[in-house]
């Protein structure tokens, strides 16, 4: 294991039992976290705890999340077995919302083990971290970083014989991490040898490893990129790396540009959110998807250039018609293959993964080859006779 890779604690037994809070707006953005458990570790997802939707339907709600139960307290919770509460909301700035604290302390006072991914440390609150103390519960915070981190990149992602892909993003919260979800589902069903590798919270909190480059010193964030990559390449033919933020983010540039240039990424996959035309927690316009393209592949040109070779759209929200209308148009506008791999599913993922598969083509590596089996050493046969 890389000494910069942050392991997550599992359950007892084979899988987590996990209670999922959410902020009670259901909203898919704020609850972002939530949603990638939901649709990418249904079965270790026991409930959703939010006390303004008792009862309601995730699926028709979220998109996802298909039987799951909403309930609304700690006791409702682990009566269905529920043995850890994971904050399944992303705030700007990363703050534990004031309402949901009651339902944390109860949680603690149950002996429930707590699992945060927010830039407010729950573990560093005095009064939380007391009382976790005083019944024996474990909180861990994913946006902890070891001492490890601190090295500066220097380019070595280049030398991993892994095919590196990296999706980018328009926006912050754009659908890099599902993409990056669903690419590495599609890979895996054809038995490619790949590695999904975790760069923020949600991909942590589904995988269960990897490092929030949020959290690293800027100086040495790339080197903590680096190091993830070139540990999780071995014995690997394909690294899906999960891209956080968006370069042209003016809250959140540095951390895409830290993950960019960590990777060195052989391939990129532009994520887009159709009806969004302002950068989140701003008033400035986002720019066309052709600067997006071309930002991105002159920040690498001069270290490992690298091209955009699809464009990934998030379309919830979107009636059927819209949404064909602007994968339509986003293909139009950029001369790439353009899909949205949620609503279109595996023909979506399908779209994304070929174009991939086609780059890496082009530059000589065959993706969806069978990997070659060692050979076996030649065993000398005894000719003696018995």
């Amino acid at each position: 294991m890389s000494d910069v890779i942050i392991q997550l604690p599992q359950g007892k037994g084979a899988s987590r039992k996990m209670a999922v809070l959410t902020d009670q707006s259901l909203d898919t953005f704020m609850n972002k976290t939530a949603v990638a458990l939901l649709r990418f570790r249904p079965h270790e997802v026991v409930c959703v705890i939010d006390p303004g939707h008792v009862g309601a339907d995730l699926e028709r709600l979220l998109g996802t999340g298909a039987g799951i139960p909403v309930v609304g307290s700690v006791d409702d919770a682990m009566e269905l077995g529920a043995t850890q509460l994971v904050i399944g909301v992303a705030t700007p700035g990363g703050f534990l919302p004031p309402e949901m604290r009651p339902i944390v302390y109860d949680a603690i006072r149950h002996r429930m083990n707590v699992i945060s991914g927010l830039h407010s440390s729950i573990d560093g609150d005095p009064n939380l971290a007391s009382l976790a103390a005083r019944h024996a519960v474990e909180i861990t915070n994913v946006r902890k970083v070891t001492a490890l981190t601190h090295q500066i990149g220097t380019g070595k992602s280049r030398s991993s014989k892994a095919y590196r892909l990296l999706t980018v993003g328009t926006d912050p919260n754009s659908g890099k991490t599902t993409t990056s979800l669903m690419l590495e589902r599609w890979f895996q069903e054809r038995k490619v040898r790949l590695r999904f590798v975790a760069t923020g919270q949600d991909g942590m909190l589904v995988k269960g490893r990897g490092v929030c480059v949020d959290r690293c010193i800027t100086d040495f964030a790339s080197g903590a990129v680096e190091s993830l990559v070139l540990h999780e390449a071995r014995g690997r033919d394909l690294l899906v790396v999960e891209g956080p933020d968006a370069i042209m983010s003016p809250c959140y540039s540095p951390v895409a540009m830290a993950v960019l240039h960590g990777t060195c990424p052989d391939a990129m996959i532009l994520c887009h959110v159709p009806t969004r035309s302002i950068h989140r927690h701003t008033d400035i316009p986002i720019a066309p998807l052709v600067d997006h393209i071309a930002a991105y592949e002159l920040l690498v040109r001069h270290i490992h250039p690298a091209k955009v070779v699809a464009i990934s759209l998030n379309t919830a929200g979107m009636t059927p018609t819209a949404a064909q209308a602007a994968i339509a148009a986003a293909s139009k506008a950029t001369g790439l293959p353009a899909a949205d791999p949620i609503r279109d599913s595996a023909a979506g993922a399908e779209c994304l993964a070929q174009a991939v598969v086609a780059a890496a083509k082009a530059s000589g590596r065959d993706l969806l080859a069978s990997p070659k089996t060692p050979a076996l050493p030649t065993r000398r046969v005894s000719r003696k006779n018995s």
